[in-house]
């Protein structure tokens, strides 16, 4: 297989520009014609559907030992390799198990062992490969989107003692190369990734982004037709076999899908459907668009506890549910509406995901949720620092209450004429005009221009929704 080497520059304009997919190879598999389609359960069709106009590009199902769903949407060519952005970050912990059971490294061992710039460290000394593919090291983890070169990443800062906080980004993933290269004597580790995960299962690689033309963006460069991701999922599926050879060590499952007690949320460079309080710090460093469904499972709360999933930006995602015996491939572009619970509730349970779940949790609850919701992104805002946040906690938490009723009134009220609407707008505006006051009297003069700035780019955000609704 030929990996193309291409700068990460180029890849981010193609993303930008919309053009998320190139021209490649695919391999064969065994899938649903269209005529079968229509015998399909309800709950495909539901789920392909809401793929399909949450700017869905492909949806792949496999099930039972079969592919029972295959389908290109909104143009989109299924033998077109897509760009999985950090759906990439999955091979990483997959390689590292490689590695390990191929005698390269331990998971455990300390990463300057083989790093000689952190051996004198206080901090970065005391980092183990495992941490680092965790996201519990303490390294400051960089940009999304904008993976360092290995020596960048073995050069950044600590932000927190190892082990004890998940901070998600590129840089962990990039120094585990550096690791790897170093105890594969050089050899480049996509080479050890096309040797020991794809050509064993017959899968390809459409391309792979480089930072500067050099070392592989280990976070986030992959690209791979749906067949090819999804025949990778079933590697997981089958804890490392594949038609009946172990090609990955057993105990893969087990190892990928063991969380932290930092990392509740995320096992070994996966998502885990794992039951975490929605205020736990975990979610304090984790992508905006992986917020938790609820404290009984925090990707689809109804859902099997076994669910786990890589996934990037745009929504790429790779579902794997053992106890269903179930693999899905999705791709798609930007949808800031597209939620895997609302997904997967189809797909599973061959429902629409209900809303009054959630508003059947009690008030309290949802109280606690939404204002650490609210501080998380005011803290993005503004940089609070920890006395701010928990002086401003019961300000947003009375807004949050003040707003449940405001809008719980609304709901019984049916349908409002044009005087009451006003009037309704008025007692919203009054409610953030107040809080906004009280926040920004506990912030210093540069945060309150940030607060400014951020709560204008939600007023246009609102407007421009309620343009489109009109």
């Amino acid at each position: 297989m030929v990996l193309h080497r291409r700068c990460t520059t180029i890849v981010l304009s193609l993303l930008l520009s919309g053009l998320l997919v190139l021209a490649g190879c695919s391999t064969q598999s065994p899938s649903v014609s269209e005529e079968e389609s229509r015998d399909l359960p309800d709950r495909y069709e539901m789920a392909a559907a809401y793929a399909e106009t949450h700017a869905g590009d492909a949806l792949v199902v496999w099930e039972a030992g079969e592919i029972v769903l295959e389908r290109a949407q909104n143009g989109y060519d299924l033998d077109d390799p897509h760009f999985l952005a950090s759906g990439t970050k999955s091979f990483a912990g997959v390689a590292a198990l490689a590695a390990a059971a191929d005698g390269h490294l331990s998971l455990d061992e300390r990463v300057a062992e083989t790093i000689p710039a952190w051996r004198d460290d206080p901090q970065k000394s005391k980092i183990t490969v495992r941490q680092l593919l965790h996201l519990t090291s303490g390294l400051d983890p960089g940009e999304a989107g904008g993976a360092p070169a290995f020596d960048d990443a073995i050069q950044a800062p600590m932000l927190d003692a190892p082990g004890t906080t998940f901070r998600y980004g590129p840089s962990a993933f990039q120094v585990f190369g550096a690791l790897l290269q170093r105890r594969l004597d050089s050899e480049d580790p996509l080479r050890y990734y096309e040797r020991r995960l794809f050509e064993p299962i017959r899968a390809e690689v459409g391309d792979w982004a480089r930072v500067d033309g050099q070392d592989p963006q280990l976070a986030g460069g992959a690209w791979l037709t749906a067949r090819d991701w999804l025949r990778f999922g079933r590697l997981l599926l089958n804890d490392g076999r594949w038609e009946g050879e172990q090609v990955l060590p057993t105990g893969l499952l087990d190892s990928l899908t063991a969380p932290t007690p930092a990392s509740p949320g995320y096992g070994l460079t996966v998502w885990l459907n794992a039951a975490v309080d929605p205020g736990d710090p975990f979610f304090e460093h984790a992508p905006r668009s992986l917020q938790p469904d609820g404290p009984e499972g925090m990707i689809y709360a109804d859902g099997p506890s076994d669910l786990f999933m890589a996934a990037g930006l745009f929504n790429q995602r790779l579902y794997v549910v053992p106890s269903r015996e179930m693999v899905v491939v999705r791709f798609g572009r930007a949808d800031a509406t597209w939620s895997d619970a609302e997904f997967l509730a189809r797909l599973l349970d061959g429902r629409e995901y209900e809303a009054p779940t959630r508003a059947q949790r009690p008030m309290r609850e949802r109280v606690e949720l939404l204002t650490t919701l609210r501080l998380r992104r005011l803290n993005t805002a503004v940089d609070l620092t920890e006395a701010q946040e928990n002086a401003l906690r019961p300000i947003v938490e009375k807004q949050v209450r003040a707003l449940a009723k405001i809008r719980q009134q609304r709901d019984q009220s049916g349908s409002l004429s044009r005087r009451e609407r006003r009037r309704w707008f008025r007692q919203l505006r009054r409610v953030q005009r107040q809080t906004d006051r009280a926040i920004e009297a506990e912030l210093r003069v540069e945060q309150v221009e940030a607060y400014r700035a951020f709560r204008e780019e939600q007023r246009e955000r609102w407007r421009e929704t309620w343009r489109e609704q009109r």
